[in-house]
């Protein structure tokens, strides 16, 4: 049920109205967008969606706004509109690395193979991320280390400065995979 506050679409509703819309607030700003009902809410694409996107976005989260990472992508424009650092990156990495499951096992594969994985598992555990699977997706279980390696790759690509990032990610060794993490909260 859509709740309104003042007469419809003047100045502010939030909620589904009639199966067909939703409105919602977001920064300040009122959002509407169609109301969509997937066709096939567990289907194994869904399930590899929906891993990508949870992966990447607990490693994501654990960005501390007004901290180094978080500063340097506004001070670089990147985060434009109604983004945030969050949704920023996440679509950034799913647009540019997990774009199948193809691309998603040689991401794997290059985290698992890289001489600073044990670095980055290390860190994720730091950070409290954690593994994340769901029962019907193909792609079986994100791990907690590639979340962050793509962060890393991602950020490489957007210009940040400073070490790590201007380093190609073949390049980084633990003490890299060790400043990145620094950057996530100081």
């Amino acid at each position: 049920m859509a709740k309104v506050q003042g007469p419809m679409f003047s100045v502010s509703a939030s909620g589904k109205f009639a199966d067909s819309m939703v409105h919602f607030g977001l920064k300040g700003q009122n959002i509407v967008r169609q109301w969509l009902i997937p066709n096939n809410k567990k289907s194994t694409g869904q399930g590899n969606n929906r891993t990508y996107l949870a992966g990447v976005g607990r490693a994501v989260g654990k960005i501390q706004v007004g901290k180094s990472i978080a500063n340097q992508l506004v001070a670089l424009k990147l985060i434009k509109g109604v983004h945030s650092k969050q949704s920023f990156l996440v679509q950034y990495v799913i647009k540019h690395y997990l774009t199948s499951t193809t691309a998603y096992a040689a991401q794997m594969a290059a985290m698992t193979a890289h001489t600073a994985s044990l670095a980055f598992g290390t860190l994720a555990s730091n950070l409290n991320i954690v593994d994340f699977v769901l029962p019907y997706s193909t792609i079986g279980t994100f791990n907690k280390s590639l979340g962050l390696y793509l962060i890393a790759q991602a950020l490489i690509a957007n210009g940040l400065t400073g070490t790590p990032y201007t380093l190609n990610i073949t390049a980084w060794t633990s003490a890299s995979v060790n400043a990145m993490g620094t950057g996530f909260t100081s």
